[in-house]
This record gives structure tokens, C-alpha cells and sequence, in this order.
């Protein structure tokens, strides 16, 4: 009930953009705000940081910003209450800060040391690599837990299924987040032999699974598929394209000729599987109750994976695409 305002909230008070409204990943309805360019994450984050520096630089006290500092360990009063935390400069002193704290260091996704959270709660996940960023090492949590605070739900750690895969350095520990809006904007995922293999727009555990299911192309260690995005989503969603393409970690193809070439794939495959795919997507437009399938959120299906809503047709092998490889 409170999301919409709290949006309203972020771009009247900040001055951010998010004025597109898109339908991703698990969604049955439009609900995830961006913006026109960059991403969501860093447009909101930049907000936040340029506000909070107007704050410090005011010199009105209500707040002051230490870079460099890293905070050893919580404080607590007699009565075991959190009172202030004890931390190291940027030139080694030790000082205090003292009245409430609140935690907001991250997650602990990027600590793949033995003794690490990560390690302790699920060590399953703990050959994955991660988009965390290097900061992600639990230090809030490890220090709550050492006076006391209960920790929970440490076991739900999200799997993301579309982590970027660099061509030269396939096996690196830290890679970037493709972001949702690739597939929601009508990106498609084929494996190795040109083939789709589930719903792009399902939920990233779906997708994930599905992914460990199927057979990918080997980069070193690592199982990849192929994201694909057509002329017409690769411009909906420009801004993208060209920063992954600048980072080496998209690709663009005059053709699906000029992909398939590359990677040694049958361009008929490819070709069969767009053919396919834009009839399912002309059925769910003419008929979208009356699909053998269940479709993935309610409702039927005439796509075998699930998928009911299709963006940016048609998918045709002679058009441009942009292409990223992705690995959970």
C-alpha cells in the first residue's frame, strides 16, 4: 500500500527519475520503476548521496560524513543497549561515536573466506561468483551478532540467473548484474544449440534452475547462455546496451548470421526457434486463455515455458541484436 507513494516520495524529494514502469521478472503486472537512463539502482543511490552531502556540507550539525573510516565494533551501556560504535580513520586512530546506530552495511555475498557467513549458513552457493559489490562482507551483521543482536533468515541468499560473463576473464570471482529490464523489455535466452529453454520472464530462482538444467557454452569453468536482444528492445533500452558494450560485456551482430558464425550454432536453429516464438506470441495476443499451458503467474499458456507476455517482436535472424552472456 505504501510503495507507490514511497516512489513519489524518491523522485519528488530527490529529484530522480524513474519514470518508466515495466513488467519483469515474476511480475503478472507493469511495477518496476526506472528511469530513461542509467540504472535504477545508481540514479536512487546518487540521489540519497547528493541530498545527505547538502546535509553535511550546511554545517548544521544534523549530520557529517567520514570517509575512509571503518567501524571495528558496536558499543553498549551497562544494561547491554547499543549506545555507539568504536572505529579507525583513515590514518589509523581509534575513536568513538556514541548515541543510536543504525546497520546498513550489505549484505555478505562477497566474503568467500571460510569462517564467512556465506560459508556457515550456504556453502552450496559458495562456488558461485557474485555481483556483490567487495564491500558485501557481512561486517554489520558479524558485529551485531557479537553483542548479542539475533540473526535471521541468513539462509535466503538469492541466486540472480543473469550474471555477465566476461569473455576474457570468464571465471572472475565478482561480475556485473545484467540488468531485469534486458528481459523485460523482450531480451531472449537461448543455450548453446540456439534453442530457448524457459520463461525469461519468470522468477530468478526459475531461471536459475532452469539454466542448471540445460547446457550453455563453456568460457573456462564457467556455463553461460546467450541473452538476446533484437534491434527494437535493444533500443528501448539503449542506455544499457552501450554501457555494458563499453565494459566488454555485451556484444552487438549486424545479423544472428554473424552470432551464429561465432559460436558455431546452426543459424536454423535459431531461426526455428524465433519462428516458433513469434507464432506463440501472435496465439497469446488472439487467444490468451486458450493456451495447453499453464502460464507462469495464472492463467494459460500457448509457450510450452509458461511465458504470456512478449515485447518487442518480431525476433527475426537479419535483424541487429546485442548479445550478452549470463551465468548464475
Amino acid at each position: 500500500e505504501e510503495s507507490a507513494p514511497a516512489v513519489d516520495w524518491i523522485v519528488d524529494a530527490f529529484g530522480v527519475d524513474l519514470s518508466l514502469v515495466s513488467r519483469l521478472g515474476g511480475h503478472s503486472m507493469p511495477r518496476t520503476h526506472r528511469g530513461k537512463e542509467r540504472f535504477p539502482g545508481m540514479t536512487i543511490t546518487y540521489g540519497l548521496m547528493e541530498k545527505l552531502e547538502e546535509i553535511a556540507e550546511s554545517g548544521d550539525g544534523r549530520a557529517r560524513i567520514l570517509l575512509k573510516t571503518k567501524v571495528d565494533k558496536l558499543l553498549t551501556d551497562k544494561d547491554g543497549n547499543i549506545c555507539g560504535c568504536e572505529c579507525t580513520s583513515a590514518d589509523g586512530k581509534t575513536f568513538q561515536e556514541h548515541g543510536p546506530v543504525v546497520i546498513a552495511t550489505g549484505g555478505f555475498g562477497a566474503d568467500f573466506t571460510d569462517d564467512s557467513l556465506l560459508s556457515k549458513h550456504r556453502p552450496d552457493l559458495s562456488h558461485l561468483p557474485t555481483t556483490n559489490g567487495d564491500h558485501c562482507t557481512g561486517d554489520g551483521l558479524k558485529m551485531s551478532a557479537a553483542v548479542g543482536a539475533d540473526l535471521v533468515d541468513l539462509e535466503w541468499i538469492q541466486v540472480h540467473p543473469t550474471g555477465l560473463v566476461h569473455p576474457d576473464e570468464p571465471d572472475a570471482k565478482v561480475k556485473f548484474l545484467a540488468a531485469e529490464a534486458l528481459r523485460g523489455v523482450g531480451g531472449v535466452l537461448l543455450d548453446i544449440e540456439g534453442h530457448r529453454f524457459c520463461n525469461e520472464l519468470g522468477r530468478r530462482d526459475y531461471v536459475t534452475g532452469m539454466m542448471w538444467k540445460n547446457k550453455g557454452v563453456t568460457m573456462g569453468s564457467t556455463t553461460g547462455f546467450f541473452l538476446c536482444l533484437n534491434g527494437k528492445a535493444s533500443k528501448e533500452i539503449e542506455w544499457h546496451c552501450k554501457h555494458y558494450k563499453g565494459r566488454g560485456i555485451m556484444k552487438s551482430y549486424k545479423s544472428m548470421d554473424e552470432f551464429a558464425k561465432e559460436y558455431s550454432i546452426p543459424l536454423a536453429n535459431i531461426e526455428a526457434t524465433f519462428k516458433e516464438y513469434n507464432a506463440l506470441a501472435d496465439k497469446q495476443a488472439k487467444d490468451p486463455e486458450g493456451g495447453p499451458y499453464e502460464a507462469y503467474g495464472g492463467g494459460k499458456s500457448w509457450d510450452q515455458w509458461g511465458k504470456k507476455f512478449f515485447h518487442n517482436l518480431p525476433m527475426e535472424v537479419s535483424d541487429a541484436f546485442h548479445v550478452a552472456i549470463v551465468t548464475p
